[in-house]
């Protein structure tokens, strides 16, 4: 399958001190991948691009006082034109011309991105690589055969389980969520088209999809900075999906590729949200399914403290390490729904791999036990902990307590190295890690008080 998502050192998981400061993003350089994001080292701040860590995917990196010194709309304007465009009319026409034909004549070029009828053309020739026959069904879901986009810091187009895809709407469902924001989630935007009772709008960067869809239902989308590359004629017609759904109940589902970093997908949950707000005169955040690896739990919670991580393991159909299933992970998938909806909503009594809680009031892992000194299931990964009462918490039943580092650790560990060498994700000091952070303590001390 080519690359497959690294967990060793993710950029969500941040290794150095680089951070991304949250900030308006519509005064930022651009680049082809839309605004750019401003990061902050120790040698200075810098805007790179929001979706690319790799150089070589887009090599655009600007000093902030460089910046500073440059006319801001000249450059910009440049960038605007060399983003490619997306006739959406022109492509849904063309999809209905080849829906009326019979399955043996439609075709899809890999190669030139075309949706096209055999009969009409000879353009698609040679070594093209081209798909044919399409038949009803593939037209309705075609991420289920177009080739996926496996760069793990940019697309990893990796797709949930017909399982995964039933799970979400089951949770909308029981939330009575007729409307999906499906953000980066072709399959639950698919399967939504088909269902009676949902509605839905997908955001993505893969603009093959447009192809498959009416004006109305793909959106170019960045969700790194919050970017539609169509500019006000998406912006009206996601405005109007916002405010049609005030009454029937609107949800964000989303799966961003997990190299990408947790503050700008927090930003754009709030920005979205922020506008919704705005359409409909409400408040708050909006209900969030967010599919993201176990261990960004402590970034996310930090950031965003009501929306929380629930046991259940996404499975993914074309990527055999995130299944629950022969071949994949020991542990089974890494991948958790984060939610802000009540967990008493997500049902998994159909599922073996679950069981039911009756001190959580909701349903978790097999092998998660309850901790009557924690109060919760306390797994993350999918193995069973163990409580340690010199750390006051549950553990990996692999670690042991550490007098020399005050602290449970792999055994076998090198005291002190970890200590030293990893900042605070929250204060960006050195010498202790964030769940330890004396600054968050004092925060939730002033909370307390009032």
């Amino acid at each position: 399958m080519g690359k497959k998502r690294k967990f060793s050192a993710p950029e969500s998981t941040p290794k150095s001190s680089i951070e991304v400061i949250v900030e308006d993003v519509t005064t930022h350089p651009m680049c082809l991948h839309g605004p750019t994001l401003l990061f902050s080292t120790e040698k200075g701040k810098y805007f790179g691009c929001a979706s690319c860590r790799d150089k070589k995917d887009c090599t655009l990196h600007i000093d902030e006082e460089d910046w500073k010194k440059e006319g801001v709309r000249k450059r910009n304007e440049k960038y605007y034109n060399l983003i490619p465009k997306v006739d959406k009319n022109t492509a849904w026409k063309n999809f209905n011309e080849v829906k009326m034909r019979h399955a043996s004549d439609r075709a899809y070029c890999n190669t030139c991105k075309d949706l096209f009828n055999i009969s009409q053309t000879k353009k698609h020739r040679g070594d093209h690589r081209v798909t044919t026959p399409l038949t009803e069904e593939q037209l309705r879901n075609p991420s289920t055969w177009l080739p996926t986009l496996e760069n793990d810091y940019r697309e990893a187009q990796y797709l949930f389980t017909k399982k995964a895809v039933s799970t979400v709407l089951g949770i909308l469902k029981n939330n009575k969520i007729r409307n999906i924001l499906c953000i980066g989630t072709p399959s639950i935007h698919e399967a939504a088209q088909t269902h009676p009772e949902f509605d839905s709008i997908l955001l993505d960067f893969d603009t093959r999809h447009h192809q498959f869809y009416p004006p109305n239902k793909f959106l170019w989308y960045n969700m790194f900075n919050n970017y539609l590359f169509d500019g006000n004629n998406d912006e009206k017609v996601l405005k109007k999906f916002l405010k049609a759904s005030k009454d029937t109940g609107l949800c964000i589902v989303m799966d961003p590729p997990f190299g990408g970093r947790v503050e700008p997908l927090v930003h754009t949950i709030k920005e979205l949200s922020a506008t919704y707000n705005k359409l409909c005169e409400t408040d708050g955040i909006l209900p969030v399914i967010w599919a993201f690896p176990y261990f960004s739990e402590p970034y996310i919670r930090n950031m965003i403290p009501h929306i929380k991580m629930h046991d259940y393991q996404v499975e993914y159909q074309n990527h055999k390490k995130f299944q629950n299933s022969k071949g994949g992970r020991k542990q089974g998938s890494p991948v958790r729904f984060y939610t802000n909806l009540p967990f008493a909503t997500i049902d998994l009594s159909n599922d073996s791999n679950y069981k039911y809680c009756n001190k959580c009031k909701y349903w978790v892992g097999k092998s998660n036990v309850h901790c009557n000194k924690c109060k919760e299931c306390a797994s993350k990964d999918g193995t069973t902990y163990v409580h340690c009462n010199l750390c006051n918490r549950c553990v990996k039943a692999t670690y042991e307590h550490c007098n020399t580092c005050s602290r449970c650790c792999q055994v076998g560990h090198k005291c002190g190295i970890l200590v030293e060498s990893q900042s605070c994700y929250n204060c960006h000091e050195k010498g202790h890690k964030q769940l330890e952070c004396p600054q968050r303590k004092t925060e939730k001390k002033k909370l307390k008080s009032k």
